[in-house]
């Protein structure tokens, strides 16, 4: 008799321990983790919609821009041609340079691949440096003209 009260003991308090020790999934905390995975997908759907807003509205830009060289370009050479041979000869190698750099920029936005932020943002710093420096190819030319 004592070995089946010993028993039925023993074998309630392992089994209370075995209960208490497995924890049941809360289903509130399951939905909670659900929602906020859902937020950060919309948030991160979002930012990348953002983004590529962001891409293609500077990719419009830089092209009106381009487009505005291209015909600054084009207005140069038509000009009547210097008086001396020379300045004449300068001058249209510094306006060939000039379209050439024009129309590279021009190939770099359009193979650009927006591959992620971090790199969109570097992009953007270097390609706005290299168009400022442009624009100070065409104001240098005009200083020349000015001689």
């Amino acid at each position: 008799m004592k070995k089946s009260i010993l028993s039925i003991i023993t074998f309630t308090v392992f089994s209370f321990l075995i209960t208490s020790c497995t924890s049941r999934p809360d289903s509130g905390k399951v939905e909670n983790a659900a929602e906020d995975v859902q937020d950060a997908k919309d948030d991160l759907d979002k930012a990348n919609s953002e983004y590529a807003e962001e891409v293609m509205n500077y990719r419009a830009e830089v092209q009106q821009s381009i487009d505005e060289n291209k015909q600054l370009v084009a207005e140069l050479k038509n000009e009547k041609a210097l008086a001396k041979k020379e300045e004449a000869l300068a001058r249209n190698e510094k306006i060939a340079a000039i379209e050439k750099r024009n129309r590279e920029l021009e190939l770099r936005m359009t193979d650009y691949k927006g591959d992620s932020k971090e790199n969109w943002k570097e992009f953007k710093r270097e390609f706005n440096n290299d168009m400022n420096e442009l624009g100070k190819s065409f104001k240098d030319l005009g200083k020349d003209n000015v001689k």
